[in-house]
């Protein structure tokens, strides 16, 4: 952003916008408790990642925020009650993710920087 303010008015600065929608769906196979998930989760936002492991293969990504689980919301659920219920699920587990920054945006957290 501050490349952008210090260009001059002369400077051509050209943007490309790469559709992604804000929501991905993850579906993680686990077929009993004693298989490890293979992420860890902070207040809902997953922090790191097992490379190869069955979270990745589903579609986890760092640095989103979980959103819903076997479509039940977690928003407002705290850290403890999502770790329970991630820890209990086996089969097919059913999650909803964003990028952290768009959810902290469309909950009011974060404010937009307008140029």
């Amino acid at each position: 952003m501050a490349s952008l303010r210090a260009s001059r008015s002369q400077t051509v600065v050209k943007l490309t916008v790469v559709p992604c929608p804000p929501v991905v769906e993850v579906l993680i196979k686990r077929p009993d408790v004693k298989y490890q998930l293979g992420f860890s989760v902070q207040n809902g936002v997953i922090c790191s990642l097992l490379r190869g492991g069955i979270a990745e293969r589903g579609g986890v990504r760092v640095g989103h925020r979980i959103i819903e689980i076997n479509n039940q919301s977690v928003v407002a659920v705290p850290h403890e009650k999502i770790v329970t219920l991630l820890a209990s699920s086996v089969g097919e587990i059913h999650m909803k993710t964003m990028p952290t920054s768009i959810f902290r945006l469309l909950t009011g957290q974060d404010v937009p920087h307008y140029l």
